[in-house]
């Protein structure tokens, strides 16, 4: 068996393989796709990490670049290669709730589905060049995502034939990827990327009275939709507000090329105190400096409240922890993975939490993907719900809807409804009675403005739930015909939920009228 493990990332994505002759995990590299890093151990051994850029660019229908050809080329920041034609963070797009609409290019839509698709089909060609035959394929997913994201990799796995497909969190994975080498330890991996924040602390279990195979369990996580991305944005914002230009004033090509600085001088901040670059518009004639050192960019996160989503994603993680008998001090690791991870203001909040001796900055750019190769090693993950469950229910009387909760977030499955919830026929002659089930997420926001002085103010961090349908299709569950017809405002079914150890939802439905088991735990949608 060939195992591929690909994390698919807002602003870099990994490709991984199981070597069958050592079993230990190897970053694969793609001519004309791949970027390398270069790292360098405390023994001064030279790493090197090949990322392919999560960049695709249409010079015409049948001339598609991707990767580090797109970055190597400049492609989208030229009037000869329009930014209309550069396709970037079309994961966060994929798994957003808005979707920006599709750009036409030559009579044909392209929007993040789409691309998304057609980034990592071409990927898939070029693993296939190497003359690899995948057998199982892991996708890694934030720790956040919702089902419709998740629905998405598991329909892309069956496009792609490959007879086996599982999916993990990409924090999670990271702790497995630990914890295989280093048995009975309480890790806690602290993912920072350029499009999510994910947290998990995991602690494995040596079974000895199984062959010594290792069983995870998941203990707590928590999450952010922020990330490298978005500090880009910033910094070029910050800059432009203190030459008193606007976005719509320099244009679309002298924003990317601005947002291209950006990121290389945020990266350059991981080593040095103060950086600086200058940029000369061919077009327009004009000349741009940005400058930025450390204080100034912790200034920017500050008042973009990124740290303080980062504080409030530990706190939660250590609060459910210590629900469960877990304090800071019992955990052993403290893993720092992702490319944000390398941001100084970062590192060091996470250092005033836990200490230096705990914290390590290993693999930051293949740790997630190597880890969820892990998993093949791993003969029992015990997880939970990340979110939770409703089914949204249309109320008469107050002609709106109502949520009636089925799950908690934070409920270990498998697991059952503690009661079963009777529902109505809604007319007269109803044949059928469907539900509308879906998950209730958190959504973090924050409003940004400038005072007088120039100097950036925030409004307080708000938390807002939202509902999200579990049908991709926007098509409602159909669990249960009725015969007899019902009427009208009468109880007519009881309805029992739970989930099973493959993170299935499962429903028993009763007829209440005629006595008769309508389903006996069927499969409703799996929770993956």
């Amino acid at each position: 068996m060939t195992t591929i493990a690909i994390d698919f990332g807002t602003s870099n994505t990994v490709i991984s393989i199981l070597e069958a002759d050592t079993q230990q995990p190897k970053s694969l590299r793609f001519p004309n796709l791949s970027r390398v890093f270069v790292g360098v151990t405390s023994q001064g051994e030279r790493l090197e990490y090949p990322v392919i850029p999560s960049l695709l660019f249409i010079k015409s229908t049948d001339n598609i670049i991707l990767g580090e050809g797109v970055r190597s080329q400049r492609l989208g920041l030229s009037q000869n290669y329009p930014p209309e034609r550069l396709f970037k963070k079309f994961k966060r797009d994929l798994a957003g709730d808005y979707q920006p609409p599709p750009r036409q290019i030559e009579g044909i839509n392209y929007n993040s589905v789409s691309v998304s698709e057609l980034f990592i089909q071409t990927i898939w060609t070029e693993i296939k060049k190497q003359n690899i035959e995948p057998s199982h394929l892991i996708f890694t997913v934030p720790v956040g995502a919702f089902e419709r994201y998740l629905d998405w990799f598991r329909d892309l796995g069956k496009k792609l034939n490959v007879p086996k497909v599982s999916i993990i969190d990409e924090s999670t994975a990271a702790a497995l990827g630990y914890a295989v080498k280093s048995p009975d330890k309480l890790i806690l991996v602290v993912d920072f990327g350029g499009g999510t924040l994910d947290l998990s602390l995991v602690k494995t279990v040596n079974n000895s009275d199984k062959n010594n195979s290792l069983r995870a369990e998941v203990l707590a996580k928590s999450e952010a939709y922020v990330g490298g991305e978005d500090i880009d944005v910033w910094i070029v914002d910050d800059y432009l507000h203190s030459q008193n230009l606007t976005p719509e004033q320099i244009g679309k090509i002298g924003y990317q090329n601005l947002l291209e600085i950006a990121e290389r001088l945020k990266i350059q901040l991981s080593k040095n105190q103060s950086v600086s670059e200058s940029w000369f518009d061919d077009e327009s004639f004009m000349s741009y400096e940005l400058k930025i050192d450390r204080e100034k960019l912790e200034d920017i996160l500050e008042y973009r409240q990124f740290l303080q989503q980062l504080r409030d994603a530990l706190d939660e993680v250590l609060a459910f922890a210590l629900r469960k008998g877990i304090s800071k001090n019992d955990i052993e690791q403290v893993l720092l993975v992702g490319g944000s991870c390398l941001i100084p203001a970062v590192q060091q909040l996470i250092l005033s939490y836990f200490g230096k001796s705990k914290v390590k900055l290993n693999k930051p750019f293949d740790a997630v993907c190597h880890g969820a190769l892990a998993i093949t090693q791993i003969t029992e993950i015990d997880d939970f719900l990340r979110h939770s469950y409703a089914i949204r229910l249309w109320d008469n009387y107050s002609q709106s809807y109502i949520y009636h909760p089925i799950f908690s977030k934070g409920t270990k499955y498998p697991c059952q409804s503690s009661q079963w919830l009777t529902l109505q026929s809604a007319n007269n002659g109803q044949k059928e009675i469907r539900l509308d089930i879906g998950e209730v997420g958190d959504i973090t926001q924050t409003e940004i403005a400038f005072d007088a002085s120039g100097r950036m103010t925030s409004s307080t961090l708000q938390h807002q739930e939202s509902y999200r349908s579990l049908d991709n299709q926007n098509q409602q569950v159909c669990v249960a015909k009725l015969n007899p017809p019902g009427a009208a405002e009468f109880d007519r079914i009881s309805v029992l939920f739970e989930v099973d150890f493959r993170r299935i939802l499962l429903a028993t439905v009763k007829d209440l009228l005629t006595g008769e088991m309508l389903v006996n735990r069927g499969a409703i949608y799996k929770l993956n």
